[in-house]
């Protein structure tokens, strides 16, 4: 049995307990040759290089926000930053979407879904979708009356009589 006895807020009765040994002194730092001893000069202060020209504080000029934008109502600004609080508005890209086109040619009625949600907000890519459902729509009338011409020709010939 030893006499060690763990620290307070220490279990040793847990299995797998393993008493940590007390840490050992580290030796002294002992200084680097060459670095201010004595008999030595001290480096020469850097010099700026030619052509240098300090550029100003950034932090002392004063904020400029940007042209045409104003503050929402109803936000405070934040000391030092005017208009730091208030949201920015996101504006949706709005291009032709070759994609949403050919997912509403074969979902002609999730192109009509997104046509009427999309064509105040963002008209170029309600167009896209529009006509791909119309098209869609379109394909699939004219392979319904393909299909019901096939099938009354081949009635047609199963049913003559020679």
């Amino acid at each position: 049995m030893s006499s060690y006895t763990p620290p307070a807020g220490t279990d040793a009765s847990q299995p797998g307990y393993v008493p940590q040994p007390a840490a050992t002194p580290q030796p002294a730092a002992v200084p680097q040759p060459g670095y201010a001893m004595p008999g030595y000069a001290a480096q020469p202060a850097a010099m700026p290089q030619p052509g240098y020209v300090p550029q100003p504080s950034y932090a002392a000029q004063p904020y400029a926000p940007q042209p045409g934008y104003a503050p929402q109502p109803g936000y405070a600004p934040q000391p030092g930053y005017p208009y730091a609080a208030a949201p920015m508005a996101y504006a949706e890209p709005d291009a032709p979407s070759g994609g949403f086109a050919t997912l509403c040619f074969f979902f002609p009625v999730v192109g009509l879904i997104l046509w009427l949600v999309w064509k105040d907000k963002t008209p170029l890519k309600a167009k896209s979708c529009g006509k791909g459902a119309i098209i869609g729509v379109c394909v699939e009338v004219a392979f319904v009356i393909l299909y019901i011409i096939l099938i009354v020709v081949l009635l047609g010939a199963a049913y003559t009589t020679y």
